[in-house]
């Protein structure tokens, strides 16, 4: 996975920052000058010079400080009490490489003959602590704080479209269960039972308001648990068996220690619906649905199988319900998903495998 440290509005941020600290260290430099308190030793030229070089090679350092732990942290090598106890570290030094490359370049350019040792430098270097463990902490600041709102905004627009999507995928819902056929063969389905057997009747009227009812009281959330979208599931099945009957057969396999995790709403009965939807035809007047879900190396494994008519090569299959699907999975796990579709091999039936990350 590519790494991005810096990007191109974090960098404007830290040359606008430095803009600043160098015209105020400049301005103090020519006060300084022109009343004879400082830089005695320099022309007006020298002091330009000797202050664009500080706050360049003081840049330099920040940024390259800046990228080796932000890299480290990106590649989860260290932790944040370790982050900051660099930055700590980088803050001090900051100091001793300013002094130090000020003092060579002053022998170079200048001609001075200042002595680059210890004793020479840690004065001088201690002097000017204060200052710049300010200036590199400033840069850190303006690091985090960038990537914190950036993170936040990121986070809002996922919120946003979240929503927005689950609203979708409700409204989408509905529409597929309350389409005229639907609800026609049902009512028709339960309507015939009330002669026959008024009991099952009223329990298959009770099974589609229970399924309505939850549908539309589904809130604006993420996540529900799978024990919750199991019993969602297992309504819509209900009402399904008025129509097939004997035809249809739907088998739970459910870990019990994956009951309690959590699930996008809406999860599983698309899939079903979808194997009702193309599973049944002339050759295949039985259907048998397998619902297997468990946990491994930490991650929700969940098969739905059916042995009806396999999938055909034109993917007229894949309708609103499952797109909507695919849709919520990118934006909750970012493509660290898994969601695949394909015709059982050596059986008749297809196969729908789904792997999410468990939160």
């Amino acid at each position: 996975m590519k790494v991005k440290i810096l990007d191109k509005i974090l960098i404007k941020y830290l040359l606008l920052f430095y803009g600043v600290a160098f015209g105020l260290s400049a301005l103090s430099g020519i006060i300084g000058k022109l009343q004879g308190i400082a830089f005695k030793t320099y022309g007006w030229g020298g002091l330009i010079f000797n202050t664009t070089f500080r706050y360049t090679s003081k840049l330099l350092f920040v940024v390259l400080a800046l990228l080796l732990v932000r890299y480290l942290q990106e590649r989860k090598n260290i932790s944040e009490w370790v982050a900051m106890a660099l930055h700590g570290l980088f803050g001090v030094t900051l100091t001793f490489y300013s002094v130090t490359t000020q003092v060579i370049v002053g022998n170079l350019v200048y001609g001075f003959d200042d002595p680059v040792t210890w004793e020479y430098i840690y004065p001088r270097a201690i002097m000017g602590t204060d200052y710049n463990f300010f200036l590199y902490f400033c840069s850190v600041a303006i690091v985090y704080a960038y990537y914190y709102f950036k993170k936040q905004r990121k986070y809002e627009l996922q919120e946003s479209q979240l929503k927005t999507q689950l609203l979708d995928s409700k409204i989408r819902s509905l529409q597929s269960q309350l389409q005229p056929h639907f609800l026609f063969n049902a009512l028709n389905d339960i309507a015939a039972l009330v002669d026959q057997s008024p009991e099952k009747a009223q329990d298959s009227i009770a099974d589609l308001s229970e399924m309505l009812r939850k549908t539309l009281q589904l809130k604006d959330t993420k996540f529900i648990s799978l024990a919750e979208e199991l019993e969602l599931l297992r309504k819509y099945v209900e009402i399904e068996r008025i129509r097939y009957d004997s035809k249809l057969r739907v088998n739970e396999h459910i870990a019990k220690d994956s009951l309690a995790e959590k699930v996008p709403p809406l999860l599983l009965q698309p899939i079903v619906e979808n194997s009702l939807k193309h599973g049944f035809s002339y050759d295949h007047d039985s259907l048998t649905v397998d619902l297997n879900i468990r946990s491994q190396n930490g991650k929700l494994m969940i098969t739905v199988e059916n042995d009806g008519k396999p999938l055909s090569q034109d993917r007229d299959h894949f309708g609103i319900g499952l797109s909507n699907i695919l849709s919520r999975l990118d934006t909750l796990y970012e493509g660290d998903f898994v969601f695949e579709m394909q015709n059982r091999e050596g059986e008749k039936g297809v196969q729908t495998s789904i792997e999410i990350p468990i939160n």
